[in-house]
């Protein structure tokens, strides 16, 4: 028996018999993920929605069950702590991103369109591309009031072809060889400011090419795709995914939102209920103004419901609403 293989079973024989080769390996990569990142245990726990009691029994292999799920809620939330170093807001999985998620999967599957629609500011957008940057063969069209057929046949044949030359048919056949016979997925954002024949031309992509399309939007989007105006009849046959327009995000997911960007600190509930109240339900209000005011005033104190009602009220002018949870 060589050496490494003997310390293979050295660090097995200090685990229960429910902890799995693949459980124990997950574990020691958690603990060198901490070591190097200089990761503290409680705020990866409050990261991952389990609590710190948890994650010290099953690091030290004390968990009563196999840790299985928890050792991928902690996978996730490694990730999500990766990725927060290089966004300004950690792709938390709030309700509004499980559902982003799932629209654009059910349009990639099923070769479809769905839609998604939920008011500004909950998150949809930084969704789609956190979604294009993990997500091979994605592409992502951020729409405009003045998008042409011919604006957006150009725009897609330098996403997927790579030039634009040519007629607009030629273009457009061009893309729909490119992306023919692939699990391709089309993400078009801002959907509700589209024209009726650039939505048409979506629609002959998609039957032509036989690829997803999520078009995402406003609450408007849902009102312009159920209109009874017949250019809109043939879309909706088509769409596969269509959920209630999303109007704010839960309190559950402002927390989350909060904790991830407070990583060291405990949040208490009035820190999290103000907080709330003050971001009116907007995950950009939360992220965008809020968090970066306090952080920016906060000079080492300690993060109160009071700390949160000085900053916000004197630096953004913000009166907190009730929000329904």
């Amino acid at each position: 028996m060589n050496a490494e293989k003997q310390t293979q079973d050295n660090v097995v024989s200090l685990y229960p018999a429910h902890y799995s080769p693949d459980d124990i390996k997950q574990i020691g990569e958690i603990k060198a993920w901490m070591a190097e990142t200089n990761y503290k245990q409680a705020a990866l726990a409050r990261l991952a929605r389990i609590s710190s009691s948890s994650l010290s029994q099953i690091l030290g292999g004390t968990y009563a069950t196999a840790p299985g799920v928890l050792l991928l809620k902690i996978s996730n939330a490694m990730k999500h702590a990766e990725d927060q170093a290089a966004d300004s807001v950690v792709a938390v999985e709030t309700g509004v991103y499980r559902v982003a998620m799932s629209a654009f999967q059910m349009a990639r599957r099923y070769k479809n369109f769905s839609v998604l629609s939920a008011y500004v500011g909950t998150g949809k957008t930084f969704a789609a591309k956190h979604y294009l940057r993990n997500t091979p063969n994605t592409y992502l069209i951020e729409a405009t009031p003045t998008m042409t057929v011919q604006s957006l046949v150009k725009l897609l044949a330098r996403m997927v072809v790579g030039f634009d030359k040519g007629s607009i048919d030629d273009k457009f056949r061009g893309i729909v060889d490119e992306l023919k016979d692939t699990d391709s997925l089309l993400i078009v954002d801002e959907a509700e400011t589209l024209t009726p024949h650039v939505l048409n031309t979506l629609r002959r992509l998609r039957d032509m090419a036989g690829i997803g399309i999520c078009l995402v939007g406003t609450e408007h989007l849902s009102g312009i795709v159920r209109s009874k105006n017949q250019n809109f009849d043939q879309i909706r046959s088509r769409i596969g995914y269509w959920r209630e327009t999303i109007e704010r995000i839960s309190a559950d997911d402002a927390r989350a939102l909060t904790e991830s960007a407070f990583a060291d600190d405990e949040i208490a509930d009035d820190v999290a209920a103000r907080l709330y109240a003050y971001s009116q339900g907007s995950a950009r209000m939360l992220m965008e103004a809020i968090v970066p005011a306090i952080k920016q005033a906060r000079s080492g104190r300690e993060l109160s419901a009071a700390l949160v009602d000085a900053v916000v009220q004197k630096a953004l002018c913000l009166k907190p609403l009730a929000l329904e949870k």
